[in-house]
């Protein structure tokens, strides 16, 4: 028997495996889970040069999952304006107007994050306000959903899109508001964002910030530059966490005709479904609703795709022998996008999945059930906006926020949930904390269903059950290492912080 490299032992183990769901001990050998048991099953791995950690009664679990993530997007925006926490919008106006004398010739100043929901104003940045920071240095303001951005005249100048763009917003008159949606963004994206080299070399800070939250693997959406900026950084020894690649649905072409499906790659990096647009965001009142937004009773939303488009994409992604991973918040969308693989995938086999699926309906629900659809949710958006007088209560009305993201009704009614992030912000124990603590009875889901939404739903989602998810015995030695123990005081799990987080058995981050 060989030692183990790493013991824990005397710790509250929470395994996420039905067949053995609490255990003291837990033994990691070569990358794998060893023993998982009794203090004494432990311990006989231990060795000369095994690693011995005593618990003293502190909690461990499966490493966490996030299903829905941003991460290398995030790299994007290293060296990027924070303005998350500015308020009033003059505050943000401020630290963009800093920033300015920094910019280089030819740079932009982005800022990233404003959320006008929690400003007196209670209105969108626009270009003559963002023209008060600067006139002449382009500047590039995004919203905290990252749906939509707004710009001043520099940028509107440089970036010269064609009134009528969809998502271009203007007066009554012709005059370009500054305010930039869906295609409308995307062309900005496509003068802003960084190279791959530059993201790879800032990967190393985002993905270490995401270990000390005790995410192992993530479920990253991604466009080329990403996949190459992944590929660079796993070349040169700098990919700390596990990615399953979520490409955008421009690149399916490509990957069919190279003959790559899903899982291709190994346990470090692959590839997983394809990440589909259904609508837009409820802060960006872009999210297609069937009833319009109560505090906009001239919008709806819209749908990225007409009917027919969306079954042709969709037929395209299942026919290359990858899930669909559709973004879906409006129940206008979910319709759309639930009728469309009842179509296409007849079958329940395949896996795909509804991002966000927020304004979810019981025959949605049941629907997703019956078609093996899984809810690939973010809990944290229910302490971002989803509280009464929050946000969505603004734009949608009690009653329909009274029923958004209804965790328990997936869970009872049979469809898988798997938690993710959106990176807004990351943070799992942040997620599980609303999931548990949520303020509508049909949020509120217990601790170990929160958790394995984190874990094992991540898992199955990306076909890879059999190898994550759970700690037990042959699986992969991904595992995390809490304070305190939520379980016990549920109202502080969001107080709750990583210890040491371990991958492929070994201790990859540790607090200080």
């Amino acid at each position: 028997m060989t030692d183990a490299d790493l013991v824990l032992v005397d710790g509250e183990v929470h395994t996420m495996d039905p067949a053995r769901p609490r255990a003291h001990g837990v033994a990691f050998g070569g990358g794998r889970i060893v023993a998982v048991g009794t203090n004494a099953q432990a311990e006989k791995w231990a060795g000369k040069t095994t690693e011995v950690v005593e618990l003293g009664g502190k909690v461990v679990v499966p490493g966490f999952i996030d299903a829905h993530a941003h991460l290398m997007e995030s790299a994007s925006r290293v060296g990027n304006v924070d303005l998350g926490g500015c308020a009033p919008m003059a505050a943000a106006l401020d630290v963009l107007r800093a920033a300015v004398p920094h910019a280089g010739p030819g740079e932009w100043v982005v800022g990233d994050d404003w959320d006008e929901s929690r400003w007196p104003e209670a209105r969108y940045l626009t270009c003559e306000d963002l023209d008060r920071a600067s006139p002449d240095v382009p500047i590039a303001a995004v919203r905290v959903d990252r749906h939509m951005a707004s710009v001043n005249s520099a940028a509107l100048g440089l970036l010269k899109i064609p009134l009528g763009t969809r998502g271009f917003d203007a007066t009554s008159a012709g005059r370009p508001t500054g305010v930039l949606k869906e295609d409308a963004l995307e062309a900005m994206w496509d003068v802003v964002w960084p190279s791959a080299e530059r993201l790879a070399r800032n990967f190393r800070e985002v993905a270490t910030r995401a270990l000390s939250l005790g995410i192992t693997t993530v479920h990253d959406v991604v466009g080329a530059d990403e996949i190459r900026a992944y590929q660079i950084a796993k070349a040169g020894g700098a990919l700390p966490l596990r990615a399953t690649l979520m490409a955008r649905d421009r690149l399916l072409p490509h990957l069919a005709a190279a003959g790559l499906s899903r899982g291709f790659g190994d346990e470090w990096l692959r590839l997983g479904a394809v990440k589909v647009f259904g609508d837009g965001s409820l802060g960006a009142r872009t999210a297609a609703l069937f009833q319009p937004y109560k505090d906009d009773p001239t919008e709806s939303g819209m749908l990225i795709h007409p009917p027919r488009e969306l079954r042709d994409i969709l037929a395209g992604i299942h026919a290359a022998g990858f899930p669909s991973a559709v973004h879906a918040i409006g129940d206008r969308a979910i319709e759309l996008v639930i009728e469309t693989i009842e179509a296409v995938a007849p079958e329940a086999g395949p896996r795909h999945r509804i991002e966000h699926a927020e304004l979810l309906h019981p025959e949605h629900v049941e629907r997703m059930a019956r078609n093996g659809i899984i809810a690939s949710c973010q809990p944290n958006f229910i302490g971002q906006w989803s509280r009464p007088g929050g946000m969505y209560e603004k734009r949608l009305g009690f009653e329909r926020t009274a029923r958004n993201n209804p965790y328990r009704e997936v869970l009872e009614k049979g469809v898988v949930l798997a938690f993710g992030s959106d990176g807004m912000p990351y943070g799992p124990m942040e997620g599980i904390h609303w999931a548990v603590n949520a303020p509508f009875g049909i949020q509120g889901i217990t601790m170990d269903q929160a958790v394995a939404a984190y874990t094992v739903g991540g898992a199955f989602a990306a076909f890879d059950e059999t190898d994550g998810g759970t700690l037990a015995v042959g699986k992969r030695g991904d595992a995390v290492i809490l304070s305190g123990n939520a379980w016990q005081e549920p109202e502080t799990i969001r107080e709750t912080h990583v210890e040491r987080t371990i991958i492929a058995g070994r201790v990859a981050w540790r607090a200080p």
